[in-house]
């Protein structure tokens, strides 16, 4: 039997290395491709991050101190890196300048820069971000021209939200995905990057594979369970996508409202076998009323809530 090939991870730490070594370390390795600078010289750094390299791109987990970051006119020339870095900052406060744009950076934000200019990037406290690198190709023909977005500070807004979920969900599942997964992932992220950039989006999701709109729309289900308000009529909008692309990906299911509420259920068993009083778990899975909660339990699961939560381990 073939062993299936996935993505393979790569982890780097200063948590083995002599304190007073810490940032070069990390300046020679992690950072070689710029000049950095510690910004809390009088704090002990450290940092590590969980790094993916894929055919399509590279996707970085970072914790650090502080720490300032510039790309110079030198760098550039001795590399001749041209991908497209999208950064999420999970936590901390930064900023991002790039060319003749800057901006200040919460969290939640998400910045733009291409590695084939000078820039300066940096987080004025400890911080943890989620980066995408991608090449200049695939974020032009997804997203739109760099010169647009380089240098540029996307504020959190609900659907950057969405694009949080799904970038931290890639980021932690990528280890197990195989090149062509993670390439719909991708695809996936790229598309949430252009419906923020442009929030008119009527017709970004023209071009999106059926497996792209598909893991977008799981990922919103996931996010939105808890609204008993929350059902399939909500997901065209959310996603970009039209109505008939978001059905046309879920064709051989019973439907996306089934999906939805199979998710539903699947949450409430898992947070009752971990010993969640029944009240609660409903209110975390968005049903409203307990006798239809639990028909539906026994339909999918042949047991009652309580006999579950009951028979726990």
């Amino acid at each position: 039997m073939s062993v299936r090939e996935t993505v393979p991870i790569v982890v780097e730490t200063t948590d083995s290395v002599d304190q007073k070594r810490a940032f070069d370390y990390w300046r020679s390795t992690a950072l070689a491709r710029v000049d950095a600078t510690p910004l809390a010289p009088d704090i002990p750094f450290a940092a590590g991050r969980r790094l993916a390299i894929t055919r399509h791109g590279a996707i970085l987990h970072t914790l650090s101190k502080p720490i300032g970051v510039e790309r110079t006119t030198q760098h550039v020339r001795r590399d001749g890196r041209d991908d497209i870095a999208i950064v999420l900052l999970v936590q901390g406060s930064g900023y991002i300048e790039q060319g003749n744009s800057g901006a200040v950076l919460g969290a939640g934000d998400i910045a733009i820069h291409a590695m084939d200019q000078p820039f300066a990037i940096g987080s004025r406290d400890s911080y943890e971000e989620i980066r995408l690198q991608v090449p200049r190709a695939a974020f032009v023909s997804q997203v739109g021209s760099v010169h647009a977005f380089a240098g540029r500070g996307l504020r959190a807004t609900p659907l950057s939200g969405l694009f949080a979920t799904y970038l931290r969900s890639f980021s932690e599942t990528v280890g197990g995905m195989s090149e062509a997964e993670a390439g719909i992932a991708l695809e996936g992220v790229l598309h949430l990057l252009r419906a923020l950039a442009d929030r008119q989006g009527e017709t970004a999701g023209d071009e999106l594979s059926g497996d792209a709109v598909r893991a977008l729309a799981l990922a919103h289900i996931e996010r939105r369970l808890h609204d008993p308000a929350f059902g399939p009529e909500s997901l065209p909008t959310a996603l970009r996508v039209s109505r008939s692309r978001l059905y046309a990906a879920f064709t051989g299911d019973e439907g996306v409202a089934a999906k939805i509420r199979d998710a539903r259920l699947d949450r409430a068993y898992k947070r009752l076998r971990g010993g969640t009083r029944i009240g609660s778990v409903m209110t975390s899975c968005g049903f409203t009323d307990a006798a239809t909660f639990s028909r539906a339990f026994r339909r999918r699961f042949g047991v009652a809530p309580r006999d579950v939560l009951e028979r726990r381990p």
